[in-house]
C-alpha cells in the first residue's frame, strides 16, 4: 500500500504580505530599541517597559502572521497595522538620533580658540606674510604673552627675523602703528572690541587690515583640580557659569569679552535654579594676576578666567560653563515659537515696544530686549535683569510639551546658540531624571548692583567707566547661593 505525502499548503500573496510586514516591524522595533539604549534618556524601568511592550507587540504580530491560515483578511489588516507601527518606530528612532546628534554637537566643549592677528594699516601694500619681511612688529608688553611669543617665533622662522618693540597698552600699540613706528602689530582679536570702545579708536577696523590670523586652542579650566570634585548632576547641587558673548560674534568658541555673566545655581533635589547676574562692568581683581579690571574683560583671558574671577567674588566653585551666543538665541527663540517674557519696565528698542508685564517675543524682539541698556537709569543692571528674564522664559518654554511641534528646527538652532562643558552623559542623566518624575523647576533670579566710577583697567592700560560693587548686594547673593546649595528655598529680597 502506497502512502501519499501531504504537501504543505502554498502561501498566498496575503501570507507573504503579512510576513514581510512582520519582518519590517521586527527590524524597526530593534532599531528603536538600539536608539533608546544609545541615547541614555530613559530610566531603566521605563526602558525595560518599552522593550517589553515592543516584544509583546512583535509577538502578537508573529502569532497572527507566521502560521498558515485559510482566512487572510486578518493577516492583511494586521500587516497594514504593522507597517504603520513600523513607520512610527522608524520616525521615533530618527527623531531620537537627531536629538542625540544635536546634544553631542553642543556638549562636552571644554576647549576654546585664541586668535592673535598680524595687523597692518589699511593702505599698507603687504598682502601676505612674505611681504612684511623686514618690518618691525609692535607687541603688547605683558598681555597675551604666550600666543604673542609663539607667533613671533613663527614669523622669525618664516621671515628670518622678527624685530619687535613692546608697548604698555593696546592704545599705545595702535598709536605706534598709526605713526609708522612699527610696520605691523600683533594683537589678540579679543582686544579689538575693547580698543574700539576707547575714544579716538572707534574706526580701528576701518583704518587697519588683518593680514594673518594665528589660531591656538586651550582647555577651559573651571576651577583648581582639588576643588573641582566629580559632580552627580542628578543629586548634587552645582553651579554653571553662563557667559553671553556679543551678538555680532560669529564664532562661539573664540576667546572674547563676556557681556553676560550669570551664575546658575542648580539644586536637582529641590528643583531650584537661582540665576545670579553680575554686571559686565563690575570692577574686580582678575583671577590670574589680581589686577583690577571690568568683569567683561576677564573673558579675553578665557572662560576659565571669568569663572574663577566670579568664584573669588561669591565663594563658589563653578563646575560647568555654558556659552551663549545671543545672535544664535534668535533662532532658538523662533524655533520655540516665541517666548513669554515678563518686563519690569516699559521701553522701546529696535522698532519694538515692550510694556510692563508679559510680552510675547519672537527671536529678534528677544535679542533687542536682552541688549538694551541705555533706556534705563540703572543701565547694565536692568539689562542683566532682562537677560535673566529671557533665559527664564526659554527654560519655561523648552520644558513644556510645546517644543515637540518644532523640535527639528529647535535642534538645528542649538549649535548656533550655545555650547556647554556639561557632558552628554550629564545631560542625558538630567533628561532621565526629568522623565522619571516630570517635576517642574522653580527658577528665581537676583542681580547684584554697584555705583559708577572711572578707574584704571588692566586690559586697557588706561582709565574707563566701571561699576564698583555694592557689597551688600554681593553678600545677599552669597546668602541666596548658600540657601539653594543647602536645599533651602531662596528668600529673594
Amino acid at each position: 500500500m502506497t502512502t501519499e505525502k501531504t504537501s504543505s499548503p502554498r502561501r498566498s500573496g496575503a501570507d507573504w504580505f503579512g510576513l514581510v510586514a512582520f519582518a519590517v516591524l521586527v527590524i524597526c522595533s530593534a532599531v528603536l530599541v538600539v536608539r533608546l539604549i544609545s541615547t541614555k534618556f530613559l530610566p531603566t524601568g521605563q526602558l525595560l517597559l518599552a522593550v517589553g511592550a515592543l516584544l509583546v507587540l512583535s509577538g502578537l504580530h508573529g502569532w497572527v502572521q507566521l502560521p498558515h491560515r485559510e482566512k487572510t483578511g486578518g493577516k492583511i489588516a494586521c500587516g497594514i497595522v504593522a507597517l504603520v507601527l513600523a513607520a512610527a518606530m522608524l520616525y521615533g528612532a530618527v527623531a531620537l538620533g537627531s536629538v542625540q546628534h544635536a546634544i553631542t554637537d553642543v556638549a562636552d566643549k571644554s576647549v576654546e580658540t585664541d586668535i592673535t592677528c598680524v595687523i597692518v594699516n589699511a593702505d599698507d601694500p603687504a598682502q601676505s606674510l612674505d611681504d612684511v619681511k623686514g618690518y618691525r612688529f609692535g607687541i603688547l608688553e605683558d598681555r597675551d604673552t604666550e600666543n604673542t611669543q609663539s607667533l613671533l617665533q613663527q614669523l622669525q622662522e618664516k621671515l628670518g627675523a622678527a624685530e619687535h618693540t613692546a608697548y604698555a597698552s593696546p592704545a599705545l600699540l595702535t598709536d605706534a602703528l598709526y605713526d609708522d613706528q612699527v610696520g605691523a602689530i600683533l594683537l589678540n582679536k579679543g582686544y579689538i572690541p575693547l580698543l574700539e570702545e576707547q575714544e579716538g579708536y572707534a574706526d580701528f577696523s576701518d583704518r587697519t587690515r588683518i593680514l594673518y590670523e594665528y589660531t591656538t586652542t586651550k582647555t577651559v579650566e573651571p576651577a583648581p583640580a582639588d576643588t573641582n570634585a566629580q559632580v552627580d548632576v542628578t543629586k548634587d547641587p552645582f553651579v554653571v557659569y553662563c557667559s553671553g558673548i556679543d551678538a555680532r560674534s560669529s564664532n562661539i568658541n573664540i576667546t572674547s569679552r563676556s557681556d553676560v555673566n550669570i551664575l546658575a545655581v542648580v539644586n536637582p533635589t529641590t528643583r531650584q535654579i537661582l540665576l545670579v547676574n553680575t554686571p559686565r562692568d563690575y570692577y574686580l581683581p582678575l583671577a590670574h594676576n589680581g589686577q583690577l579690571d571690568k568683569l567683561t574683560h576677564a573673558g579675553i583671558y578665557g572662560t576659565g578666567e571669568s569663572m574663577q574671577t566670579l568664584d573669588n567674588l561669591y565663594g563658589t566653585h563653578t563646575s560647568f560653563y555654558m556659552r551663549v551666543n545671543f545672535a544664535g538665541l534668535t533662532k532658538l527663540v523662533d524655533a520655540l515659537g516665541g517666548v513669554d517674557v515678563y518686563s519690569t519696565k516699559t521701553f522701546s528698542m529696535g522698532g519694538y515696544n515692550f510694556t510692563e508685564g508679559v510680552n510675547h517675543l519672537n527671536g529678534e524682539a528677544a535679542l533687542c530686549f536682552s541688549r538694551e541698556r541705555y533706556a534705563f537709569a540703572d543701565g547694565d543692571n536692568q539689562r542683566g535683569k532682562n537677560q535673566m528674564a529671557v533665559i527664564q522664559a526659554i527654560i519655561s518654554k523648552a520644558s513644556s510639551p510645546a517644543v515637540l511641534k518644532n523640535y527639528q528646527t529647535l535642534l538645528s538652532s542649538l549649535s548656533d546658540a550655545f555650547i556647554t562643558s556639561l557632558s552628554y552623559d550629564d545631560i542625558a542623566s538630567l533628561v532621565q531624571m526629568q522623565l522619571q518624575d516630570m517635576s517642574g523647576w522653580h527658577v528665581t533670579s537676583y542681580a547684584v548692583s554697584g555705583s559708577g566710577d572711572t578707574s584704571y583697567c588692566y586690559a586697557l592700560g588706561d582709565a574707563a567707566w566701571v561699576m564698583r560693587p555694592n557689597m551688600d548686594t554681593v553678600n545677599t547673593a552669597k546668602e541666596l547661593i548658600r540657601q539653594v546649595m543647602s536645599g533651602e528655598t531662596p528668600q529673594i529680597p
